[in-house]
């Protein structure tokens, strides 16, 4: 009796195992059936437990069983992340779900695939002029051309950036009439695009003080010019919706979202956008800019803001910067790139999140400015690691600094208000220990 009795539980366990339902002990065999069947729908129900996310079957079935089951494996161990998914499929959550929606065909996410590295790097610069009234352009044309005035190293390591930014200090197009009133006014040719292409931009600003120099007229043709030449741009739009919307980039499987807004003017000139008018993405007051941070926050692992602010000509911050910064970074963004002072100002970090507060001018006068490139270097768990690369912008041209000019450099800044970050000779910004 008592063998008969040991056969039959031998039975009801085995077919328990069999058919799918979970015995404690199997683990994440408990999803097959004897057929090898994966069933994913208890596979999306123990990863949406995991996760606290909505995992649907059919996601997991575009996946594949072998990847989906890494995941159960982690789920059912215990030490399920949000890194599990990177680490298993070679994609984020977020990256996956614009994968199988379809979402990477759309106007603002962008697949550009795997750099063969185990980090990959976000790179901004300040502000560019390409208006051929001014003498920026002057000298580019004597030279041969925009990047002969920009020192070979720089050109190379902007180019090589996974993704760049850059500032957009002025207006696109032949049509409009420079504003009244305004002193300075920029506008650009159309086959300006190139330049930035040629730079390795991405994406470009469009949230500054000079975007609506030549009126609505000009300020939609820079629009349509940008759209045309499948040039990507944050901070500006139609309307408030248009100029909210984030750009993402997804690079080794890793979503990134990027936003863009303006506080820069003391006297207005730039409108902002409303619900049905044109303009920029405004943060003078951050209630607007701090809903777009969080609805673009959710759709991406990476939030960057790029931020037009500050006092012209000045490192010492305004408290607003300081305020808003932190603002910003409680609603999800993950670091902080600002730009419009024509000078750099300070670095610092908040909540373990690095904020630029300017990065000065790129190419954009002929005065003698300190100038940079801002890097934020992400691995494969997702760090991000902020780097600052040293420039001067001098006659027109912008060079790399190097020996005891950039040591020298690299103080001045680890000195400029807030006075909390150490920066090393190779550019690696770190908090200051107390």
């Amino acid at each position: 009796m008592k063998k008969k009795t040991a056969v039959l539980l031998i039975i009801v366990m085995l077919s328990l195992l069999l058919s799918g339902c979970r015995v404690e002990g199997m683990g994440s065999l408990a999803v097959y059936n004897p057929d090898g069947y994966y069933d994913f729908d208890l596979a999306a129900q123990k990863l949406s437990s995991a996760s606290g996310k909505n995992v649907s079957a059919e996601l997991l079935e575009s996946i594949g069983k072998e990847k989906v089951s890494l995941l159960v494996s982690d789920a059912e161990s215990g030490v399920f992340t949000e890194k599990s998914w990177l680490h298993a499929t070679g994609y984020s959550y977020l990256a996956n779900l614009d994968l199988f929606s379809g979402a990477v065909s759309s106007e603002n996410v962008r697949d550009l695939g795997s750099n063969g590295k185990s980090t990959f790097d976000v790179s901004f610069v300040g502000d560019v002029l390409y208006d051929p009234d001014y003498s920026p352009m002057a000298h580019a044309e004597n030279m041969g051309g925009v990047l002969e005035c920009i020192d070979t190293e720089v050109v190379d390591y902007l180019q090589a950036s996974d993704i760049l930014l850059i500032n957009n200090e002025f207006s696109i197009g032949t049509r409009g009439e420079p504003l009244s009133g305004k002193t300075w006014t920029f506008q650009a040719s159309p086959e300006s695009v190139q330049i930035h292409k040629d730079l390795g931009a991405d994406i470009v600003s469009l949230a500054n003080n000079h975007v609506y120099d030549y009126g609505e007229t000009g300020f939609f043709d820079t629009l349509a010019h940008l759209e045309a030449a499948g040039m990507p741009y944050v901070g500006a739009g139609r309307n408030l919706d248009e100029a909210k919307q984030a750009q993402y980039f997804i690079v080794n499987g890793i979503k990134v979202g990027i936003v863009a807004a303006s506080r820069a003017e003391k006297v207005y000139f730039t409108p902002v956008a409303t619900e049905d008018s044109a303009g920029i993405m405004g943060t003078y007051e951050s209630a607007d800019f701090l809903e777009a941070i969080r609805e673009a926050d959710a759709q991406c692992d990476i939030l960057i803001a790029y931020v037009h602010w500050g006092t012209e000509n000045s490192v010492k911050l305004e408290k607003a910067q300081k305020t808003m910064a932190r603002e910003y970074i409680d609603a999800g963004v993950d670091a902080i790139i600002g730009g419009h002072t024509h000078c750099v100002q300070g670095i610092e970090f908040y909540d373990g999140k690095p904020i630029f507060y300017s990065v000065g001018n790129f190419w954009f006068s002929s005065y003698t400015l300190d100038s940079c490139v801002a890097t934020l270097r992400v691995d494969n768990d997702m760090n991000v690691q902020p780097i600052f690369v040293p420039l001067i912008q001098k006659g027109c041209e912008t060079h790399l600094l190097e020996g005891e000019e950039r040591r020298e450099y690299l103080d001045k800044i680890e000195n400029f208000e807030p006075q909390s970050v150490s920066i090393s000779d190779d550019g690696i910004v770190t908090e200051k220990q107390p």
